[in-house]
């Protein structure tokens, strides 16, 4: 609990240090002002299942193929290390990797599906198939099922 009240006080005042290099620095910005900021901290990973696959960083970064695909992710490996992100991109031209629908099936669990962050991913691979796109596909692919 100690970790995330000051995870909220940090990321308040990083809020307002930026606004106010901004608005003190940028033409244009000198009457502008905060109308919101998020009312608490995003929590960017969690536990994450072992499924019937796990997708991995070497998928996310040569755009791998799988025949049971349900959707594609764009979206780098990201890794926030030492106050920067660190962006790995994909190898190949194209730019995306297709999720399997195997990543959203628990191993030992029948009759639930697991997706969004949640989802059987590595670390690195998380990093990228956790943004919103990769989610409404996971999400749509675990309700097409169940109701099949």
């Amino acid at each position: 609990m100690d970790e995330l009240t000051r995870g909220e006080l940090i990321g308040r005042q990083q809020v307002l240090d930026a606004f106010t290099f901004i608005r003190d620095r940028t033409p244009g910005f000198e009457d502008s002002y905060i109308v919101d900021i998020a009312p608490q901290i995003g929590i960017r990973e969690t536990r994450r299942i072992v499924g019937a696959y796990q997708l991995t960083d070497d998928d996310v970064l040569g755009c791998a193929d799988f025949d049971d695909t349900i959707g594609v992710n764009g979206w780098p490996v990201e890794a926030h290390v030492a106050g920067t992100v660190e962006f790995r991109w994909q190898t190949k031209p194209r730019g995306f990797n297709q999720l399997p629908f195997r990543i959203i099936l628990p191993g030992t669990v029948d009759n639930l599906y697991v997706t969004g962050r949640c989802a059987s991913m590595t670390h690195g691979a998380q990093s990228a198939a956790r943004v919103t796109g990769p989610c409404i596909a996971m999400g749509e692919a675990a309700g097409t099922a169940a109701g099949m």
